[in-house]
């Protein structure tokens, strides 16, 4: 009888039966507290947690301590959550494949996070986030740079300030820095350090001023950059397709020695994908924009302008320069940002009038987005200007500011887009009011 009770016990614990790797994918799927208290299940079990090659520390687990000790006082809960983790950090074995660690800001003193990474860097991590959560930025150990396994890095809020013999990481695939402080050399440093890197964020970080941007395999990049920062130069980036940049209206002057339009769009001959803001469009239009580039940009197929003042004639000849040299392009998508006309001269308000030049024909352009319009005349004749020249429009999204007058900026709109309807008879023209 005892033989066949513990027969059918076996037979009903059919999860533990599982395979390792699959019993690994469900514990994985699991709330990382969760997935170590399964521990306790049976002797069998308590090895598994142990083992993870994925610990989530991330603001989730930051959340579940917070609500189990949420009564307490601040000290016992940081207590706890230091603890915890340097628990489960102490008890796993074997490799770790990857980690997240949120650290939130804490009372009284920081945790002592250096350790955690010392432990890191001797377990052939690969997939490594850092989210530091304090005012002020922290100074990332020289242990760190011995994670040269490294695939995929995410730092905020650090110092990143490597040894004289730090080399950069090799298998490095993805990076995203975001509030930290390095200087331009280690950036570029760590760029050719690590010839495999795809893809690159870099938001408000500090330190430098202008940076040259060098990865051979690089494809998808990203730079939102803090207000000092003055310039961006491409060089050797065969393979780098989709590419955002946005700069701060404050720093515009800085640019004096920025790139043109035609180095900067050259500098990059696989470029699919292209997000700017205005105040860039304006840097890159500091020499007179001519109305045919000497080269086209065959492969740019998808584009957005952000931050577009409808009232600054330089912004609008660089938009409307890049829109002209890009054939094959299909969406477009416009986010205005026009407050007011008063300060531009009328002559310079006509530039889609009947008589302008534009001398271009859109015939892959399929989709058109352009938000926050706040009726003013330069707007509607883009908005004419995209309808009288693309064929092959099917959409039109046109979202007007969100303010008192939206009904009637959106009725106004309607009744002056009637009249160059003809000119795209199948486009459809969609208004966002949300």
């Amino acid at each position: 009888m005892e033989t066949r009770n513990r027969k059918r016990q076996r037979d009903l614990d059919l999860i533990s039966n599982l395979p390792r790797h699959i019993i690994d994918c469900v514990l994985s799927r699991l709330p990382l507290r969760d997935a170590v208290r399964t521990s306790i299940l049976s002797r069998k079990w308590r090895g598994y947690s142990a083992t993870l090659p994925h610990l989530d520390f991330g603001y989730q687990f930051y959340l579940t301590i917070k609500e189990t000790w949420g009564r307490s006082s601040l000290v016992n809960f940081h207590y706890e959550l230091e603890r915890t983790i340097s628990k489960i950090f102490v008890l796993h074995h074997g490799p770790l494949v990857k980690v997240t660690l949120y650290i939130p800001k804490l009372s009284r003193r920081a945790p002592d996070t250096d350790q955690w990474i010392d432990l890191l860097s001797r377990k052939n991590i690969k997939e490594l986030t850092l989210d530091y959560r304090y005012n002020r930025r922290h100074l990332l150990p020289h242990c760190f740079f011995s994670c040269l396994d490294l695939t995929h890095l995410e730092l905020r809020s650090t110092v990143f300030a490597p040894p004289p013999d730090f080399n950069g990481f090799r298998n490095l695939i993805a990076l995203k820095f975001r509030r930290v402080k390095l200087k331009a050399y280690k950036l570029e440093s760590l760029l050719h350090g690590s010839p495999l890197l795809q893809k690159l964020i870099l938001v408000d970080c500090s330190g430098f001023h202008r940076i040259t941007v060098s990865a051979p395999n690089l494809e998808s990049f990203q730079l939102q950059p803090h207000h000092k920062f003055k310039t961006i130069c491409f060089e050797d980036v065969p393979k780098l397709a989709d590419v955002t940049v946005s700069t701060s209206d404050t720093e515009a002057g800085h640019f004096t020695k920025s790139s043109t339009l035609l180095e900067f769009l050259t500098s990059l001959p696989k470029l699919t994908r292209l997000s700017v803001n205005g105040n860039l469009l304006k840097i890159l239009a500091r020499d007179t924009l001519p109305q045919e580039l000497p080269t086209t940009v065959e492969g740019l197929n998808y584009l957005k302008l952000n931050s577009l003042d409808f009232a600054d004639s330089d912004q609008i000849s660089c938009a409307l320069c890049l829109i002209r040299n890009t054939p094959n392009l299909k969406q477009l998508e416009i986010q205005a940002s026009t407050t007011r006309l008063t300060n531009i001269p009328p002559r310079k308000l006509g530039y889609m009038e009947a008589g302008a030049p534009f001398g271009c024909t859109l015939n892959r352009l399929q989709v058109v987005k352009i938000e926050l319009l706040a009726g003013f005349k330069p707007e509607l004749e883009l908005v004419e200007f995209l309808l009288a020249n693309s064929p092959f429009l099917e959409k039109i999204y046109i979202k007007p500011e969100n303010s008192l007058g939206q009904n009637k900026v959106a009725s106004d709109m309607a009744i002056e887009l009637i009249r160059s309807y003809r000119s795209s008879p199948g486009v459809d023209i969609v208004y966002l009011t949300d």
